[in-house]
C-alpha cells in the first residue's frame, strides 16, 4: 500500500526519536531496525496516525538491501514473492524526500543516517546528502568492525568509498579519507583476522590503487598460512591469490610466482581433506584435486609439480567412480527446499555454484506429454476448445486450437501449448523450491561479486568473444536478487550465445537477400539449426522456444525486448529461470574447458 506523504512530515518524525526507540537494538544495522520498527509498528494505540506513517516508511527505507558493488543502484528489495516485492528506492517520490533532508542530517545513529541520506542521493542526487552518507558509512563501518562477523563492515566501507568515488572532483578528498580509513582498518587487523575482513578490504585497496601493496602482501600471506594451520584451506587460496596480485601490482614476478603456486598446492590439500570426509569422498577430491591440476599449470614454475598431482588426480578419479550410487525419494515441497539449500550450504563458492547449476534438468517431452494426455482425460471439456494466448498487457498473441486426441507431434499447436504450460508448472516449482532457495542461501554465505563470477564462466567457450563482461554482469545481478537488471541483461545474451554456438558449429546465422543483403537469423530460426539441436539437445531446444521466443509459450525475449514485462514482471520465476539456464550453461561449459585443457596438458607432457 503506498505511503500517505501528507502524513511523513518532519515534525512527525522527530516526535518519534527513533534513537530512543531503537536503543534496545543489539545488532545496530538496519535489517534489525526494520524488525524492531516493524514490532513496535503494532501497537496502534501507542501512535497518532501520522506517526504510524512514519513508522512505516522508516520501515521501508531500512529493509532494502544494500548491494556496495553497484554504486548506481546500490539498493534492491528485500524480497521478491511471486509479483509482489518489498520496498525500492524508486517507491520514494523526489520532493518528498528532498523536503526531509534536514531531518536526515539530524539523526544521530550513523547507521540510519547513513541509509536515509544514500536514499535521498539516489532518488534526489543531495550532494550534501551523498557527503553526510559518506562520513556516516565510515562511522557505522567503524562501530561493525569485527574480525569474524565482517560483512556489515565491509559492505559499508566499500559504499562509502563507491559513493565517494561517483562524486567526481567534489568527492576527491572525500574518496582519499575513506581510502585512508579502509588502510588503517587494514593495518589494525594486519592479516591476523580469522575470515575474510583483511581480505575484501585489500581488494577495495587494490581496486582504487591505493597503499603500501608489499604491506598487503605480507597480511595477505600471514593470514593465508594461518589458515592453512586451521585447515581451512580454501580460505587459504584465496588469501594466496591476492598476495599474488599484490606482488603483480609492484612488478616482483619471482614472488607473485610462488604466491600462484602455494595457492595451488592449498587446493591440493583441500582435496586430500576432502577424499576422507564422510560426505564428500573421492568424488569432490577429484574435482577439487582438477583444479589444482590446472593451477599449478598456470603458475610460473609449476608445470612439473602438475603432472605430479595429475597421476593422482587420476587415483581419486577412479575411486569416484565406484562410489556412484543410484539414489531414489519421495519429498514434500518442504523436503525440496531444504534439500536445495542444504546442497549449497557449507560448500565453496565454486562448489557451490556447480551445485546449484545441477538442481534441475530441461524436461523430458514423453513425460511432458504423458502429462497433457493425462490431463484431457480428467478435464474432457478443457481439452477440446480453443484457447487464447495473451502476452503480459493482456493482448493475444497467438490461439492455441483444441488437443487432438492421441497427437504426439511437438509442431501441433493445441498439444505444444499445453506442452508449454505443463514445464512452466514444473519450472515456477522447480523455480520456488530449489533455484531461489539455494541461490539465496549462497548469497547469504558468499555474496559473489563480478570478479568470483567472471572466474568462473572465463574459459567457456559458449560465451562469445567481447560479451564475458556482459554475461558476468548479468549473473551477479541474478545472484543478488535484481531481477531488473537480469531481466534485461539475460535474453539478448543467451541469444548472442545461440548464435555464437551455432556459428562455432558451422551454421550459418545471417541469411543472403536479394541485393546482397545479410540479415541475422533471429532466435527462433537459429534455434531450429541442427548445430543447436547438437548443443542444445531435443529437449534444451524445446525449453528455451517456450520460454524465450515462441509466442505459445512464455515469449520472455519478445516480452522484454518491446517493453511489454513491467517492473513487477520481471521479478517472476520466468526470469530467474532464464537467468539459472544462462548460468549453468556459461558455468559448466566453462568447467568442461578447464578439465579439458588440463587433460590434454598432461597428455602432451606425457609423450
Amino acid at each position: 500500500m503506498p505511503l500517505n506523504w501528507s502524513f511523513v512530515t518532519e515534525e512527525a518524525l522527530q516526535s518519534l526519536d527513533f534513537d530512543h526507540l531503537l536503543a534496545g537494538v543489539e545488532e545496530r544495522e538496519c535489517m534489525a531496525y526494520g524488525d524492531e520498527l516493524s514490532r513496535v509498528e503494532r501497537d496502534n494505540e501507542r501512535w497518532t496516525p501520522a506517526q504510524r506513517e512514519c513508522l512505516r516508511f522508516a520501515g521501508l527505507v531500512v529493509t532494502m538491501m544494500l548491494r556496495p558493488d553497484q554504486p548506481s543502484d546500490p539498493f534492491g528489495p528485500m524480497f521478491v514473492i511471486d509479483d509482489r516485492r518489498s520496498a525500492l528506492p524508486s517507491d520514494f517520490p523526489r520532493p518528498e524526500l528532498l523536503r526531509l533532508q534536514d531531518w536526515m542530517l539530524s539523526l544521530r545513529d550513523a547507521e540510519l543516517r547513513a541509509r536515509f541520506l544514500d536514499l535521498l542521493w539516489v532518488q534526489g542526487k543531495s550532494f550534501v546528502a551523498a557527503q553526510g552518507a559518506v562520513e556516516a558509512y565510515l562511522e557505522t563501518a567503524r562501530r561493525l568492525e569485527h574480525p569474524e562477523h565482517w560483512p556489515p563492515c565491509v559492505e559499508r566501507a566499500e559504499r562509502a568509498l563507491r559513493l565517494s568515488a561517483s562524486l567526481g572532483r567534489g568527492g576527491t578528498t572525500l574518496k582519499g579519507r575513506v581510502l585512508g580509513e579502509i588502510d588503517a582498518m587494514v593495518s589494525r587487523h594486519r592479516g591476523e583476522d580469522p575470515l575474510y575482513l583483511s581480505l575484501r578490504l585489500i581488494r577495495l585497496l587494490l581496486e582504487f590503487r591505493y597503499g603500501d601493496y608489499r604491506r598487503f602482501a605480507k597480511y595477505t600471506g600471514c593470514a593465508a598460512t594461518a589458515a592453512e594451520r586451521a585447515g581451512d584451506f580454501w580460505r587459504a587460496r584465496d588469501h594466496y591469490q591476492v598476495a599474488a596480485e599484490c606482488y603483480r601490482s609492484v612488478g616482483d614476478v619471482d614472488a607473485e610466482a610462488a604466491a600462484l603456486r602455494d595457492s595451488a598446492e592449498a587446493l591440493v590439500k583441500e582435496a586430500e581433506s576432502a577424499r576422507s570426509q564422510s560426505g564428500r569422498g573421492a568424488m569432490v577430491a577429484a574435482a577439487v584435486l582438477s583444479d589444482a591440476v590446472e593451477a599449478m599449470r598456470q603458475a610460473p614454475g609449476g608445470k612439473a609439480r602438475a603432472a605430479e598431482l595429475h597421476e593422482r588426480l587420476l587415483v581419486f578419479q577412479a575411486e569416484a567412480v565406484a562410489e556412484l550410487k543410484p539414489l531414489s525419494t519421495s519429498i514434500d515441497a518442504t523436503e525440496l527446499v531444504n534439500r536445495s539449500i542444504a546442497a549449497v550450504r557449507g560448500k565453496t563458492l565454486r562448489e557451490a555454484v556447480i551445485c546449484l547449476c545441477e538442481l534441475a534438468r530441461p524436461p523430458a517431452l514423453e513425460q511432458l506429454k504423458q502429462q497433457v494426455h493425462e490431463q484431457a482425460r480428467v478435464a474432457v471439456l478443457g481439452s477440446l476448445f480453443q484457447s487464447d494466448v495473451l502476452n503480459s498487457r493482456g493482448r493475444v498473441v497467438a490461439r492455441a486450437p483444441g488437443l487432438e486426441p492421441g497427437a504426439a507431434d511437438t509442431n501441433d499447436a493445441g498439444l505444444r501449448w499445453r506442452l508449454f504450460q505443463c514445464a512452466r508448472l514444473a519450472r515456477g516449482l522447480t523455480v520456488q523450491a530449489k533455484l531461489n532457495p539455494a541461490r539465496a542461501e549462497l548469497l547469504a554465505e558468499h555474496a559473489p561479486d563480478r570478479q568470483d563470477v567472471v572466474a568462473l564462466i572465463q574459459h567457456s567457450p559458449w560465451i562469445p568473444p567481447g560479451h564475458l563482461e556482459s554475461v558476468s554482469r548479468a549473473l551477479v545481478a541474478g545472484f543478488q536478487g535484481d531481477m531488473l537488471v537480469a531481466g534485461h541483461l539475460v535474453p539478448p545474451q543467451f541469444e548472442a550465445m545461440v548464435r555464437h554456438v551455432v556459428e562455432s558449429g558451422g551454421g550459418a546465422t545471417s541469411m543472403l537477400e536479394p541485393g546482397g543483403l545479410q540479415p541475422e537469423r533471429p532466435l527462433g530460426a537459429l534455434l531450429e539449426t541442427p548445430e543447436a539441436l547438437r548443443a542444445f539437445g531435443e529437449a534444451g531446444i524445446f525449453e528455451l522456444q517456450d520460454l524465450f521466443v515462441d509466442p505459445l509459450g512464455t515469449n520472455l525475449r519478445n516480452e522484454v525486448a518491446h517493453g511489454l514485462l513491467d517492473d513487477s514482471g520481471l521479478f517472476g520465476t520466468e526470469v530467474l529461470y532464464a537467468w539459472w539456464l544462462l548460468l549453468r550453461y556459461s558455468v559448466l561449459t566453462s568447467l568442461l574447458i578447464e578439465r579439458r585443457r588440463a587433460a590434454e596438458g598432461s597428455a602432451e607432457r606425457g609423450q
